[in-house]
């Protein structure tokens, strides 16, 4: 791959070239019209090449942000998911006749979970989606 580096030749350096003169050469002035041409073209690449490093530094410091703010969200969300607890153990089995509520409650309790368990997974996904730009 070419590097500035390589360029041999500045606007000044074409400019600043003197060249002989012999009796049956090329007419200078004519010689002159093509090197100021040249000596414009460089400064024109010159100058693009310039405001195109700038644009690349411009966009690697926005996906530096962007990756900060993808990082910053996703230990936002880490904070938001708390793991359930169960705050007591049952220590006999299930009687369906005299337990009939705490049978209803732990249901209920398992659905609340699996409900919760199923927005987590929407929201993993989500950000996943969002994190390797596959969602605008």
């Amino acid at each position: 791959m070419a590097n500035l580096n390589d360029i041999k030749l500045s606007g000044q350096d074409i400019l600043k070239k003197q060249f002989k003169s012999k009796v049956k050469g090329y007419d200078p002035d004519e010689v002159d019209a093509y090197l100021d041409e040249v000596i414009s073209d460089y400064t024109t690449f010159q100058q693009i090449i310039e405001d195109l490093y700038g644009q690349i530094g411009t966009l690697q410091r926005q996906l530096m942000d962007e990756k900060q703010k993808a990082k910053k969200t996703v230990e936002t969300e880490e904070e938001k998911v708390k793991t359930y607890m169960p705050t007591h153990r049952r220590s006999a089995p299930v009687k369906f006749a005299e337990d009939a509520d705490d049978t209803q409650g732990e249901i209920s309790t398992n659905m609340a979970i699996i409900q919760r368990i199923s927005t987590l997974e929407r929201k993993v996904y989500n950000l996943e989606q969002h994190v390797y730009g596959l969602k605008h």
